[in-house]
């Protein structure tokens, strides 16, 4: 059985119940461990992995430990450093304290990285230190290469000079509009890139509007992901039981939307929901299932031959041979909410956020911040973020016409 925990979760209410609807996506789990609790389950699975254990919530903690015994076979997959998901429940010390759950489990850690180039992955490193959950954090590049280039970092006047920057270096890293570019371009990554081996990461949904401004004005194709769940969306839920009732509908899954929605005109419903149910082809089951358990508004199409714009949150287990990173200030790296200051697990947080970022990138690695932004309705000037400060300026290299200048008690220090 391969699943993810609300899935599982719905397919063991099921078996008790083959009627059961969910109602309430944040009732699933606990319904699930209610169940396990009253029919224990322990023998089921002899083997249970899991992946990601660094983002699990208490009530998918509390599953698992209903599913495997104490001496029971575990295998849990995860890094400390990655959990950035508390905002949904998730709890990094169900990782900590993976050891005292199950006190014969062997820790085998992983340094070797066949992802990032050596700089990269020492920028990564140096950004996560002051806050890591790893004692004696360390990334390996399991192979050298002498000439990966440095981590590029712009510093721009304003975000339309920012998104103006990665149209720009965009064009030039697919080969440019000129003979000139072309040739510099080559000699510079060795390889061929396309569209799609590009993504533009950011922190917030609000940045994105710029940079596919800027992207579309330079004929760059783009796709976009949200990460955000589909069923939340306004009129996704009252489709989805129209489509369960109506069983007098057949044939694929799109086909059947199109006639619901038609029906209760619920076109924006529909439109969301449009590739999920033609890549569920005539599974009505499938399609359901998806949608309750948390299927995502925007689907990934890693074939798609355009720029790739995620957030930060959705990019995580993704990778890319090129990676811009925008809005590197402080006030959005880390994000601070108007009447909120954030405490020190959410700094911590938002560095792990930010290593999340950094370690997407496979060859190339852009990093912008803006002088001026609107943020919360309000434009203000921006200081860089205070993570790059963290990262050996030997790993980088200046961009563009406004390189930043060092605080003055930091010159001073200096001099």
């Amino acid at each position: 059985t391969v699943s993810t925990f609300h899935a599982l979760a719905l397919s063991l209410l099921r078996e008790r119940d083959p009627a059961f609807e969910v109602d309430d996506l944040d009732e699933l789990m606990p319904k699930a461990v209610a169940l396990l609790r009253d029919q224990p389950q322990e023998k089921r699975w002899a083997w249970v992995f899991v992946d990601e254990y660094q983002d699990v919530d208490p009530h998918q903690y509390e599953l698992l430990r209903l599913l495997v015994p104490r001496d029971g076979n575990i295998c849990a997959i995860g890094d400390p450093d990655q959990a950035i998901y508390s905002f949904r429940g998730a709890d990094v010390q169900f990782f900590l304290r993976f050891s005292r759950d199950f006190e014969d489990a062997r820790v085998v850690r992983l340094t070797r990285n066949y992802r990032s180039s050596a700089p990269i992955l020492a920028a990564a490193v140096q950004a996560i230190a002051p806050s890591s959950l790893v004692p004696g954090r360390r990334l390996d590049p399991a192979k050298v290469d002498l000439e990966a280039p440095l981590i590029g970092r712009y510093a721009a006047s304003s975000p339309a000079d920012e998104a103006a920057f990665i149209a720009r270096k965009v064009d030039e890293l697919v080969g440019g509009t000129s003979h000139r570019t072309r040739a510099d371009v080559r000699g510079v990554t060795g390889t061929t890139l396309s569209f799609g081996d590009i993504a533009v990461l950011y922190r917030t949904d609000a940045q994105a509007a710029t940079i596919v401004e800027a992207l579309s004005r330079a004929s760059i194709p783009v796709q976009k992901r949200s990460h955000n769940r589909l069923r939340d969306r306004a009129g996704v839920r009252e489709l989805g039981a129209e489509l369960r009732l109506d069983s007098g509908l057949t044939g694929p899954v799109a086909a059947r939307l199109k006639a619901t929605a038609d029906k209760k005109e619920l076109w924006d419903g529909a439109d969301l929901l449009m590739p999920l149910a033609q890549r569920c082809g005539n599974d009505l089951e499938r399609f359901l299932a998806d949608v309750a358990t948390g299927a995502e508004v925007d689907a990934l199409d890693p074939r798609a031959e355009a720029v790739t714009l995620l957030t930060l949150h959705a990019a995580k287990g993704l990778e890319f041979p090129v990676v811009f990173l925008a809005g590197c200030e402080d006030g959005l790296l880390p994000l601070r909410l108007p009447g909120r200051p954030p405490t020190e697990q959410d700094v911590a947080e938002e560095r792990r956020l930010f290593f999340v970022g950094l370690t997407r990138a496979q060859r190339h690695l852009f990093l912008s911040h803006s002088s001026r932004r609107a943020t919360f309705g309000t434009e203000r000037d921006m200081r860089p973020a205070p993570f790059l400060a963290d990262i050996d300026s030997n790993l980088v290299e200046q961009l563009g016409d406004f390189a930043p200048r060092q605080p003055r008690d930091q010159q001073l220090r200096l001099l």
